[in-house]
Formats: structure tokens, C-alpha cells, sequence
């Protein structure tokens, strides 16, 4: 879930005589506000990519697999899938990142991978489907690592 944080910059301002470079009067404090800072779970992955997906899905088991299933709210398919990888933070591999131009409304499969802050390479399988002409799409996404915490915690940045 991401968090928004509100900055301020406060800083001391001190009057100086341009010609000496010498201190005029006191110091004083001021701030100046700055925009919200928003940080996800996403912005602690790095986009890493695997030279063999399937390999590396396989190596990493299911012990520590989240899986989920979404609801979401998009026209097209190539926004959701755009949105997938922007929530998630992670690498699409084996050319998986982007739909086939004849794709007729057929599921599409993605395949990404990444290493979380703390080192744990982080696999994400994530099937997109369409719902007709309801303009919504259906997201089955099962997320792998070393780490249940880390596999729960990419699975929850679908927002």
C-alpha cells in the first residue's frame, strides 16, 4: 500500500552584504512547502531481468507463492498491462511486457522479475484477461520468492 507523506523544507536564511560577504542582522527560519512524497512497496525493486523465466520460476518453488485475483478497471488491454508493471516495479521478461497486435481478446501471460530491497529476487506470473465489453479486466497474479513476506508484499501493490 503506498504511503504519502507531506514535505516542508525549512531552512535559516542569513542576510549578507553582497560586496563583503559579510553577515547583516540576524539569521531567521523559514519553510517552503514541497509536494507530496508518495513511496510504494514498488519503489524498493529493482528491475532485474532473468535469463530463463520458466528455469527460475521452477527453482524458486511455490513454498513461499502468494496467489491473487483483481478486479480492474480498464478499457483497454494494453493500459492494464502497463499498470500491472508500474504497480508491481519489476522487469517483464521473454518479451511478455507488451500484447500482440492480432492478440483477438485472448488472455495475455506476464512474466516479470525483479530483487526487493533486500536481496530477494521476486518472480511474478500474472495472467490479464478481459471481461467483453464490460470494461473491466481480470488479473490472476501468482508472485514467488525466497521470502512469504516479500511474496505478499508485491502481491499487495496491485492497487
Amino acid at each position: 500500500v503506498p504511503s504519502q507523506f507531506t514535505c516542508d523544507l525549512r531552512f535559516s536564511v542569513t542576510p549578507v552584504d553582497p560586496a563583503t560577504g559579510e553577515e547583516e542582522g540576524e539569521p531567521y527560519e523559514d519553510e517552503y512547502p514541497m509536494e507530496d512524497l508518495e513511496i510504494s512497496p514498488s519503489d524498493f525493486m529493482a528491475k532485474v531481468t532473468v535469463p530463463d523465466f520458466k528455469k527460475t520460476w521452477e527453482t524458486i518453488g511455490n513454498a513461499n507463492e502468494v496467489l491473487e485475483k483483481f478486479a480492474l478497471q480498464f478499457k483497454k488491454m494494453e493500459d492494464a498491462l502497463a499498470a500491472v508493471i508500474d504497480f508491481l516495479g519489476m522487469q517483464p521478461c521473454d518479451g511478455t511486457g507488451s500484447v500482440k497486435p492480432n492478440a483477438g481478446g485472448k488472455p495475455h501471460m506476464l512474466h516479470m522479475s525483479g530483487v526487493f530491497v533486500s536481496g530477494q529476487q521476486v518472480l511474478a506470473r500474472a495472467q490479464i484477461v478481459m471481461q467483453g465489453d464490460s470494461g473491466s479486466v481480470v488479473l490472476k497474479i501468482a508472485v514467488r520468492s525466497d521470502d512469504a513476506n516479500v511474496s505478499r508484499m508485491v502481491a499487495d501493490c496491485i492497487r
